[in-house]
């Protein structure tokens, strides 16, 4: 890999972009104890009659067998903990109640993940509202995930999720409850679009399920994410009516910035930039991984040297890890397109998200360009977009919901890149809530949005 000067340099511009929401810094969390809770869930759902309380991390992150979690239905809670957190923004730190749950993986099995609800100071009116915030802390090591962050233990690469409590301090400020998923599961995967909604809408489930978090069932629900959480949030409005229509009854709206439509177009845009490239190389790690492709026997030497150096990492030891990253050099040449590996081809169908249904959620998607500021010119067909995101590929989603009835507002911003744009979705993304769980009219700009690329 080459030097790492200019991945600091980028991720300290991340930070910066964050700092302009004028948000909180936290300072430390440590441990709490709290009440075990006892649940009473409706059929088909099992759970146990009392969810334990598991104060220790490593009894509390320990994964369940799977033959225990084969006996639960989606969205069950296993444990439970309670844990302060402070931001600067507010006098006394705020109590977070982890849960960890059962839910289901990209091959339909059994597996667990862990979901925070941070509850709302109590100086603050409560809006009776609840919203999901998905972090972008892009990481395949389960260590790397919000939970353990919120519970003091930050490490390199969870270290943005300090910055991203800047998105979220906003929110509890306006009363919310916000109910912060570790997206990304315990299984190492990295840009899974499906699992990642599958955990989301699970972890809202479990988040009803233990009373201890106090997330009413019928409360008005914003799902809400800016690039790597915009997958997360994004595929949870997707599959809400039909994998979880308990929690789809209580959305009242998606707002997602940075979206990854079309996981192959975003890999032949951004491979072409150093600033990114090392970025694909994670994501093909991550999508194969969770899909369970065995991709050793179609890989070039560099190709497996690529995906040597992407297991186990977060997006910062990616970012500027390689000039660019195209499919020729990591595959062989017998395999000249994704076409020719159908395992690779099912996988890239299953994660394109304008092969599936139109969520009927109110949508907020905003969308940069100007990706020559993080050095990923252009693509000669796909156009411009903001590094890693394309503008064609969200234009065209955002369209398309508008065809199928859905309220969408779509804004561009034209130049910047992803990171940049970070900040100013963040800005928009909070008035934008506070409306929906009012229950105020949503915005439309349907009708004023240009044509993008095509998405099948």
């Amino acid at each position: 890999m080459r030097d790492t000067k200019k991945t600091r340099k980028t991720l300290w511009a991340t930070l910066v972009a964050l700092a302009l929401v004028g948000g909180a810094a936290p300072a430390c969390a440590g441990t709490a104890d709290g009440p075990p809770g006892e649940t009473t869930v409706s059929a088909p759902v099992t759970a146990p009659a009392e969810i334990p309380t598991v104060q220790d991390d490593g009894s509390f992150f320990s994964l369940p067998d799977g033959g225990d979690l084969r006996g639960l239905a989606p969205g069950a809670p296993v444990k439970q903990r309670t844990v302060p957190a402070s931001m600067e923004e507010f006098d006394a730190p705020l109590q977070v109640t982890q849960v960890q749950y059962r839910t289901t993986d990209s091959l339909g099995d059994p597996s667990a993940a862990v979901t925070s609800v941070i509850h709302p100071p109590a100086s603050v009116e409560p809006s009776g509202g609840t919203v999901m915030y998905a972090s972008f802390y892009d990481s395949m090591r389960p260590e790397d995930g919000p939970s353990r962050v919120l519970a003091g233990n930050v490490t390199e690469g969870g270290a943005v999720v300090l910055a991203e409590l800047a998105f979220v301090a906003p929110l509890l400020a306006a009363g919310h409850t916000v109910v912060m998923p570790d997206i990304q599961g315990e299984r190492e995967i990295f840009a899974a679009g499906p699992e990642y909604g599958q955990i989301i809408l699970d972890g809202l489930r479990a988040a009803h399920r233990t009373p201890g978090a106090d997330v009413p069932s019928d409360a008005p629900t914003a799902l809400v994410g800016y690039s790597g959480g915009s997958i997360g949030a994004g595929w949870a409005a997707i599959l809400a009516e039909s994998y979880a229509p308990d929690v789809a009854e209580g959305i009242v709206g998606v707002a997602q910035g940075g979206t990854m439509v079309r996981p192959e177009h975003n890999l032949a845009y951004a491979g072409e930039g150093s600033g990114w490239s090392g970025v694909v190389g994670m994501a093909m790690v991550g999508l194969t991984r969770a899909y369970g492709v065995d991709m050793d026997p179609y890989l070039t030497d560099t190709g497996r040297q690529v995906f040597a150096d992407m297991d186990r990492v977060a997006i910062g030891d990616a970012s500027d890890a390689y000039e660019h990253l195209r499919w020729d050099e990591i595959i062989r040449p017998e395999y000249p397109d994704p076409d020719s590996i159908p395992e690779v081809r099912r996988l890239l169908d299953d994660t394109n998200m304008g092969l599936r249904d139109t969520p009927p959620f109110p949508q907020l998607l905003v969308q940069a360009g100007g990706g020559t500021a993080e050095d990923t010119p252009p693509h000669p067909v796909l156009g411009d977009g903001d590094g890693v995101m394309l503008l064609g590929d969200t234009r065209t989603l955002a369209r398309k919901y508008c065809e199928d009835g859905t309220d969408v507002d779509y804004r561009e911003i034209p130049t910047g890149g992803h990171a940049m744009a970070g900040a100013a979705w963040a800005t928009q993304m909070v008035p934008w809530v506070n409306a929906r769980v009012a229950g105020e009219t949503p915005t439309s700009t349907c009708g004023q949005i240009p044509e993008g690329n095509p998405l099948v």
